[in-house]
């Protein structure tokens, strides 16, 4: 009996696809990077500090600001402009942060 030529074995290189890649763009910014960035670039006009209060005094400011609409910020804020004024500054530190 004769053998035929051997079976062909599938080849796994022929199966992959060396055709040439083109450089990956770069990525755009997602926007929460952007807001981040935005929001850091604005950050710099301001200077976090922690002021510890007794609990009565901070459950009245929340409830001055809830009855006011307005952020418990935006209640100590007043009163820093009045701790400047009464020194006799005339500069505001208070910008709001109230939705008009």
């Amino acid at each position: 009996r004769q053998m035929s030529m051997a079976k062909h074995r599938p080849s796994v290189i022929d199966a992959l696809d060396l055709a040439p890649i083109e450089p990956a763009k770069p990525p755009t910014p997602a926007r929460a990077e952007v807001e981040a960035a935005n929001k850091a670039a604005k950050a710099r006009a301001v200077q976090h500090t922690s002021v510890y209060i007794p609990r009565v005094a901070y459950d009245r400011l929340r409830e001055i600001a809830f009855h006011e609409r307005k952020k418990i910020h935006d209640v100590i804020m007043e009163g820093v402009d009045l701790a400047i004024a009464a020194r006799g500054h005339s500069e505001s530190a208070r910008k709001s942060t109230t939705a008009s």
